[in-house]
């Protein structure tokens, strides 16, 4: 999602003048890698709390620290020869040591490799991987995400506050809430709006939410995203009559959220950085999908709201996910907690500008 906002906005501020190319290097690379990032989607799908060892494992494993497998290397050689780039730009954590080495050891000139990380605290669940104290910068998301670089040894004056990367549409004017309901979602007008996120741990679940959400007296509509999970969203769209008087929309994958997001009342999401920075940019309140467990990285999430002091409540199941969905949009005091978080992500969204990170990478 960073690397694609990038080029979002190099072509911005850069029209037709400088040439993007995206390269996932873990999935395209060697099959060893491949097996690892697919270990990684399935633990997220079916069990996250088993993540917290697979984090410790690869924290102490260095598996891309010092140098690349024969086969990552030569596909590695092969795209740079091939492309032959002026800036090397990393957003995985696995990708700022041997990645950046090899760059400068194969190409004939002197190339500039930038860090972007997006996570929101430090601490457990901010890999260490992330800090090259050679890289020539470092842009973190947030005040407390640099703080955790320079504490694991990052030069100060190459730490930089970039603020959140996502893509030119949810920094840009946002149309009248109510209107944009109205355009969307026609049938809604005084009725709240939830938006079920999907991700791998996110359609898995719909069916049962939903189910448990059908069973209260309160029938807000829902949006269900599935992404690019077809039978959800086929097996929804079959189940809808039998969820009435829920109002419960699926829909497959949206190449921008912004939209949806912006008229929505609630996301039930994961903790994880990049729909939870879309969710603040387009001021949605969450609740965040806690089934299964939290992740390390999630965790740190997590942490970074806890440190601001923004209530952002969490479930565990899913009987609990429907009744605190109830109690948000329907109570009081809930209500008076998600006006209370719409304030603050308008005040966390103030001042974000990627434009600059690419400025500073690409004066």
């Amino acid at each position: 999602m960073r690397a694609r906002s990038l080029q979002q906005w190099v072509a911005k501020t850069h029209p037709g003048t400088v040439e993007t190319r995206q390269w996932q290097a873990l999935e395209e690379s060697s099959p060893l890698d491949r097996f690892g990032v697919h270990l990684y989607n399935w633990i997220q799908r079916h069990w996250p709390i088993l993540h917290h060892g697979y984090f410790s494992f690869l924290e102490k494993a260095s598996l891309h620290r010092h140098s690349l497998r024969p086969k990552a290397r030569l596909r590695y050689r092969e795209v740079l020869d091939d492309f032959q780039p002026d800036v090397l730009i990393s957003v995985h954590a696995h990708l700022n040591h041997a990645y950046f080495a090899e760059a400068k050891a194969c190409l004939e000139k002197e190339i500039p490799c930038y860090t972007c990380c997006g996570e929101m605290h430090g601490g457990y669940g901010f890999s260490r991987h992330w800090v090259n104290p050679k890289a020539n910068g470092f842009f973190a998301a947030t005040q407390e995400c640099a703080q955790a670089a320079q504490e694991l040894g990052l030069a100060a004056e190459k730490t930089f506050v970039s603020g959140f990367l996502l893509n030119p549409s949810f920094f840009a004017e946002k149309p009248n809430r109510r209107d944009l309901r109205a355009s969307l979602f026609p049938d809604l007008q005084e009725t709240p709006l939830v938006l079920l996120g999907t991700g791998a741990n996110g359609a898995n679940q719909h069916e049962k939410i939903l189910r448990a959400l059908a069973r209260r007296s309160k029938s807000p509509g829902v949006v269900a995203l599935c992404g690019k999970n077809e039978k959800t969203l086929q097996r929804l769209k079959t189940l809808i009559p039998r969820l009435h008087p829920l109002k419960v929309y699926p829909m497959g994958y949206q190449k921008d959220l912004q939209p949806l997001l912006h008229a929505a009342d609630l996301a039930f999401i994961r903790p994880g950085t990049g729909t939870t920075c879309e969710a603040i940019m387009s001021g949605c309140p969450v609740l965040f999908n806690g089934l299964g467990g939290i992740m390390p990285q999630e965790g740190i999430t997590l942490k970074f709201f806890r440190k601001r002091g923004i209530n952002t409540p969490q479930t565990r199941s899913i009987r609990d996910t429907a009744a605190q969905i109830d109690y948000l949009l329907y109570s009081k005091e809930g209500t008076s907690l998600l006006d209370n978080t719409r304030r603050a992500f308008a005040d966390l969204a103030k001042n974000q500008n990627p434009e600059a990170l690419i400025n500073r990478i690409l004066p």
